[in-house]
């Protein structure tokens, strides 16, 4: 069974269960988010959660499959990262987690790049099961399977999981995640980037 509450109850449902079989992507999945001022937060249920940056763009003339120029290709968040980052007050080497929209696997890697959480050169060594893995990896990312193993909201259920990762809560709990990032849409435009912490 997979290890998400809410697939697990949609196998049930399905009575997966009983023939050891496991959904990994429910057609009824749906994701909320509620934004409020930290003061009514605190009178929530669940531990708040705090928006430390948020950023939407693009390049000037971005496309990915006709390059306007150096550097060559690209996934559109060369501009944006670093206003990210700018606007949280850290660096990328302060997130503890990461859940990063995986349309097409050079996006994912050439958006781990753009901000900054290893450089070109050094992809190969720092993408490796061993760095990305939770809950003991360099950059653990896509802890809760992503859009390949949790559910296809358009990218949505990475900001769940981000919360989640922040509270303590996942099912893939990073010990002491206290910044996750949030990467949407890489080699698109526009896109659009999320940092979040616990208290």
């Amino acid at each position: 069974m997979s290890g998400e509450p809410h697939e697990r109850t949609f196998a049930v449902m399905l009575g997966l269960d009983r023939l050891g079989l496991v959904a990994l992507k429910s057609p009824l999945v749906s994701a909320a988010v509620i934004l409020a001022s930290a003061d009514r937060a605190r009178d929530f249920r669940q531990p708040p959660v705090y928006i430390m940056g948020a950023a939407q763009g693009s390049e000037s003339a971005y496309h990915l499959v006709m390059p306007t120029g150096e550097p060559y290709g690209g996934a559109n968040f060369r501009t944006l990262a670093p206003r990210l980052f700018g606007m949280a007050g850290i660096k990328p080497g302060d997130v503890d987690v990461a859940q990063v929209y995986e349309n097409f696997t050079g996006g994912t890697l050439m958006s781990i790049v753009e901000h900054g959480f290893c450089a070109p050169e050094e992809v190969n060594e720092f993408c490796t099961f061993e760095n990305l893995i939770a809950p003991n990896g360099r950059l653990p990312l896509n802890t809760s399977g992503g859009n390949l193993a949790e559910c296809y909201t358009h990218g949505f259920e990475l900001v769940t999981e981000a919360v989640r990762q922040v509270r303590g809560t996942s099912c893939n709990q990073v010990p002491g995640a206290k910044i996750s990032f949030v990467g949407a849409g890489p080699a698109a435009a526009p896109v659009s980037d999320l940092l979040l912490r616990g208290d």
